[in-house]
């Protein structure tokens, strides 16, 4: 699965991973789809392709950023990894909530109760996303141009 995938091609990829359906949408008319009882979130875009691909822990699936797992790193030790991949200038680390603009990478809330894995013993980040330039354009909206946190 990647971002611009349509729904259909997004189904057509899950639908091969146990456990992945049956999906959910928010709401009736929702842009959003969700997986993994919920841990995989799509938002499609007015067009109707993916824009944002959100996850978060579910014993099931492992979510991976350089062979390491996202939900079983402390949340400095992830915002690093991150870190040393976008150039879009200095990033020092924040628990609530960081957006990257260079790899349009968002992390959400660093928090001990979201270590599933260390037994709530470090801080891990409840979340992690990814986005398409769409995406980063909504959030620099937002946020008065400015794309991070």
């Amino acid at each position: 699965m990647r971002l611009g995938m349509t729904r259909a091609e997004v189904e057509i990829a899950l639908a091969r991973m146990p456990g992945a359906l049956p999906r959910r949408r928010k709401g009736r008319s929702s842009a959003i789809d969700c997986y993994f009882r919920s841990s995989l979130q799509v938002d499609f875009d007015a067009d109707g392709t993916a824009s944002f691909i959100e996850v978060w822990y579910y014993p099931a699936t492992i979510f991976a950023y350089k062979g390491r797992d996202v939900f079983d790193l402390p949340a400095p030790e992830l915002f690093a990894l991150f870190a040393a991949d976008d150039a879009s200038g200095p990033h020092g680390f924040v628990a609530s909530g960081y957006l990257f603009p260079g790899r349009i990478v968002a992390l959400w809330e660093a928090d001990e109760q979201y270590d599933r894995k260390g037994k709530e013993s470090r801080p891990v980040y409840a979340t992690v996303g990814v986005g398409d330039e769409r995406y980063l354009a909504a959030i620099r909206r937002i946020h008065g141009g400015s794309a991070r946190s």
